[in-house]
């Protein structure tokens, strides 16, 4: 059945990694077949919690796809992100291309 599709960690739950939308899907057509949250969860080995936090966003949103999360910006523009790998893949030493950086921008 689908519980053989997923690999789970020793308590029978999956690890801390993100739901996918794959997964999303199959929750929510689970739930839509009338199984608890509990069967959910044991069927796709994640907690019971999240099955219910996955059905909450799917109600409220109607969209399985996550939201963007936010996080600290950049210190590096795009443009100085290219120059730093083209500097490793040309030569790989990290102090030069510091300096390189540092004397650059």
């Amino acid at each position: 059945m689908l519980q053989d599709l997923w690999q789970v960690n020793h308590n029978g739950f999956k690890s801390k990694k993100e739901i996918t939308p794959e997964e999303r899907k199959i929750i929510i057509k689970l739930r839509n077949e009338g199984k608890t949250l509990r069967e959910i969860g044991k069927i796709v080995g994640r907690t019971h919690s999240s099955i219910q936090r996955v059905i909450n966003n799917y109600t409220s949103s109607k969209s399985i796809i996550s939201k963007p999360r936010s996080g600290r910006p950049s210190k590096l523009t795009a443009r100085e992100k290219r120059y730093v790998f083209k500097s490793v893949r040309l030569n790989p030493r990290a102090f030069q291309i510091a300096n390189d950086v540092r004397e650059r921008f």
